[in-house]
């Protein structure tokens, strides 16, 4: 049988070698055995295997497989030589061939695994143990490699070991592929990455449940709720949010103690979570302050119900440490669709049903009604005190030192918003809510970085040595575009350098990671201002893309250092392993850490054993105005 150039005609030169280099790649692409052992082959046999391919194709066939059989002997190589570099570290060295599917792998690898060093020979034997919901990602990221979609192959899975367990392993590698874009080699390495990810698993817990009591935390409240109501909404169903409020708990928690009042709050979870419907679920809102939420309802009956048999429950004598504990609770109700149509409004009117019911002497529950307009009226009047707030000089800047752990060091300070309203200070979390939902939280922002630029300016022409000064933002200024170029422009306006100044965000400006909020970040980054992660581990950030975001440090709320200091109810241990795991990361990404609400000298001597850079808190000094700030910790040129 004739191929197509075998005709009887005369074949010219040019044809018949592009024939000839037809028929050596057709030679080629079946020849993967060569391919894949020609780096193990002597000169002589390598040369022998050329002269053959120069009978077929001509020169430039031969030059073609010699590049080949060169790249992929390079590519063992160095695959070699990382072998020896990896020794003593925790990876273990794979090599694929994707024609054969032979699989070869390192017995440090196997040895992390526990299986024997002849173990694994084929592909199939290595999917079979890849965790059953892990087999379409691992196949899926091999896939696209070898199709060339990625630079570079890398994924995350569980593995069977030889005790029956899983591990997470980390897979890195490359393919070898010949001229036509073939993959013909992947080789890499494998690191186990168990404890990495036990440590992610347990920052997430804590970030979704209040450390005291084990219930879910507000956090998941806020992500819960949003679900249940589109459910409720879509089937017809009622729901109901009862807002559970101790009754005399702070006179129980100052007269015995606050291990005491843990205890109290931890039986009280429970009572709560035991006199529940088995499709209802309870919250630790902060405090002494619980949410039950109550899906599929039938009517208000069935809260009520539930809202009594709470109070019951609360009430019966807890013996806890020797003491025999009694308290009430008041209750709050709120339906939908009735009283509200989003999580906010629901909550919200809970609350004021629940203080209408304290008003009445509590130990009872109440329904929220119309007519409870007391508690907005108070909010209404709180707005519009402070939509003048700017205008009447009421609002103030306050500066907390950042502290070197190692040496003591005041390096920096944070920039924290004052509201003196009627001769008191209004808390930053009553009015800061009210200023993003109205909006007026861009004016605030305006004035809070006009201030404290200004403010470092001055310092910077006065004193040897200032602090850099880090400025909160909130995640509705990035709603608005120019923020980035506005910060610029006062800087220059002031002929401040961008590394005198720190920006604080939180981590809800990470819900969209490739959003506008990102893009301003990373122009900031470029111009040279320092960019700090601000209550992390209590929020929405994904660690699996931390490591692309532009900044420069974590910061560690202080939910998480607050247990350090220890008590019988704590779980030092637990706080303690978290907070390491968070540093080692933070470092293994070249951040800096600074720890949050540092009270205690046992909570500092804690952090100095970790390896923390930074704290604040009342340890060394609260938030201070910003002439008692410069006499304490500033020095004059």
């Amino acid at each position: 049988m004739k191929l197509p150039h075998d005709q009887d005609e005369p074949v010219s030169p040019s044809a018949r070698t592009a024939g000839r280099l037809r028929s050596a790649l057709i030679l080629l692409a079946t020849s993967g055995v060569i391919l894949a052992t020609g780096a193990g082959l002597t000169l002589a046999e390598q040369s022998a295997g050329l002269q053959t391919y120069v009978a077929l194709a001509g020169v430039g066939m031969a030059l073609a497989l010699f590049i080949s059989l060169w790249e992929i002997a390079r590519l063992r190589r160095i695959t070699r030589a990382h072998a020896l570099a990896m020794v003593g570290t925790n990876d273990g060295m794979w090599e694929w061939d994707p024609v054969s599917k032979e699989l070869k792998v390192g017995k440090r690898l196997l040895n992390i695994l526990g299986y024997a060093d002849d173990f694994l020979g084929s592909t199939e034997q290595w999917i079979e143990l890849v965790h059953p919901d892990d087999r379409a990602g691992y196949n899926e990221a091999v896939a696209t490699h070898l199709k060339g979609l990625t630079p570079h192959f890398y994924h995350e899975y569980r593995v069977r070991a030889e005790d029956g367990a899983y591990r997470w392993l980390a897979a890195r590698g490359v393919a070898q592929r010949d001229g036509r874009g073939v993959a013909r080699l992947m080789a890499g390495s494998i690191t186990d990455i168990t404890e990495r990810r036990a440590d992610e698993a347990r920052i997430r817990y804590l970030a979704h449940h209040d450390a005291l009591t084990g219930l879910p935390n507000r956090a998941q409240l806020m992500e819960q709720v949003p679900r249940l109501i589109a459910r409720a909404a879509g089937r017809g169903d009622m729901l109901g949010v009862l807002f559970v409020d101790l009754d005399r708990f702070k006179t129980i928690n100052d007269a015995m103690g606050h291990s005491v009042g843990d205890l109290l709050l931890k039986g009280v979870a429970h009572r709560i979570a035991e006199a529940l419907r088995p499709l209802d679920q309870v919250y630790r809102q902060g405090g002494d302050e619980f949410i039950a939420v109550l899906p599929e309802i039938a009517g208000a009956g069935d809260a009520g119900h539930v809202a009594e048999r709470i109070l019951e429950a609360i009430t019966r004598p807890m013996h806890e440490s020797g003491f025999e504990l009694h308290t009430a609770a008041t209750i709050g109700i709120a339906l939908f669709p009735a009283d509200g149509h989003d999580t906010e409004t629901l909550l919200r009117n809970a609350d004021t049903a629940m203080y209408a019911a304290k008003a009445r002497g509590g130990a009872s529950c109440h329904f929220f009604s119309e007519q409870m307009n007391e508690r907005l009226q108070r909010r209404m009047g709180l707005e519009a005190a402070l939509r003048n707030a700017i205008a009447t000089g009421e609002l103030e800047l306050h500066y907390q030192p950042q502290v070197s752990v190692t040496d003591g060091r005041v390096v920096g300070a944070e920039a924290l918003l004052r509201w003196r309203h009627d001769g008191r200070f209004i808390p930053p979390d009553h009015f800061i809510p009210v200023a993003e939902e109205t909006g007026m939280i861009h004016a605030i922002g305006d004035w809070v970085l006009d201030t404290a630029i200004a403010q470092a300016a001055r310092w910077r022409a006065t004193y040897a040595s200032p602090p850099r000064l880090a400025i909160n933002l909130s995640p509705r200024q990035f709603w608005h575009s120019g923020l980035a170029r506005g910060i610029i422009q006062r800087l220059q306006n002031h002929d401040l350098p961008p590394e005198c100044i720190e920006l604080e965000i939180t981590e809800s400006v990470l819900i969209q990671p490739e959003g506008p909020a990102i893009g301003e970040l990373r122009v900031l980054r470029q111009h040279g201002l320092h960019l700090a992660l601000d209550d992390f581990g209590t929020g929405y950030s994904s660690l699996s893309y931390l490591r692309n975001l532009p900044v420069n440090r974590l910061k560690i709320d202080k939910s998480f250092i607050f247990p350090l200091a220890g008590s019988s109810t704590d779980n030092p241990e637990d706080a303690a392993a978290i907070v390491r795991a968070i540093i080692a990361m933070a470092h293994s990404l070249s951040l800096s850490v600074v720890a949050e609400g540092v009270e205690t000298a046992a909570h500092l001597h804690t952090l100095q054993n970790m390896g923390c850079d930074l704290y604040q808190g009342y340890l060394l000094s609260p938030a201070l105005p910003a002439g008692q700030f410069a006499d304490r910790f500033l020095e004059p040129n």
